[in-house]
């Protein structure tokens, strides 16, 4: 079995659609939880396959800190190989599992967060993330953020404008994927079926994207600690 980071972005955009779809089939006060886990699965696909982008051109760029990557890189090749890991189980090893550090000076290896991989992929790749999808992903990177380290809150209005803009980065986001990710047909794994949206829709979710990156631009969001 091998679950590599596109296997693993790839399957949580399949059940970010599923959950936006199962909770519209169903009265908002017992589906909730289904927006939540949407919410959850599609940033979480988003960041492992915008990190996925990033280790196809080297994948030392999707850690926090590369000398500590090269010295794991450089342990990792030289011990033995075919070692089993913490359970007794048998695996291919990788960097994550080499001890960096001496006595009482662990240290140890973590990857880039969202808004890192954005960053990288922008200035370090020089590739373009519109704006309207850049702004996206930030509203629902904070909304995640809240779910996860606190809570969220929202009224009836804000639930229905929350899943028109899962529905907007969700298949803009394929969009983007399918260009830059050219080993497999994203579009054609994830789910072919688009959200659909009427005219009017459209052009008030248009509006409502303009606003808040004019307003995201005016004053930055509030990042929680553990994000930055």
């Amino acid at each position: 079995m091998e679950f590599t980071l596109l296997e693993n972005g790839i399957d949580s955009l399949k059940k970010a659609k599923a959950h936006i779809r199962e909770f519209e089939q169903y009265h908002e006060e017992s589906s909730y939880h289904l927006l939540k886990d949407a919410i959850i699965f599609l940033n979480h696909g988003i960041e492992i396959l915008l990190k996925y982008i990033l280790s196809i051109q080297n994948e030392s760029l999707i850690f926090t800190d590369i000398n500590l990557y090269m010295e794991a890189k450089e342990k990792l090749k030289n011990e033995s190989k075919g070692k089993k890991n913490a359970f007794g189980i048998n695996y291919k090893r990788n960097v994550f599992d080499i001890e960096l550090g001496n006595g009482n000076k662990k240290k140890q290896l973590f990857t880039i967060n969202l808004n890192e991989a954005i960053k990288r992929i922008k200035f370090l790749l020089d590739i373009d993330i519109s704006e309207d999808v850049d702004a996206a992903i930030t509203l629902i990177n904070g909304y995640r953020n809240h779910i996860t380290h606190h809570s969220i809150f929202l009224d009836e209005p804000s639930v229905k404008e929350l899943v028109e803009k899962l529905k907007f980065l969700y298949g803009h986001i394929l969009d983007f994927f399918q260009e830059h990710i050219k080993v497999r047909n994203i579009i054609e794994e994830v789910d072919a079926e688009r959200f659909l949206y009427t005219k009017e829709e459209w052009e008030q979710y248009q509006r409502d994207l303009e606003e808040y990156y004019h307003d995201r631009v005016m004053s930055r969001l509030s990042i929680d600690p553990d994000e930055m």
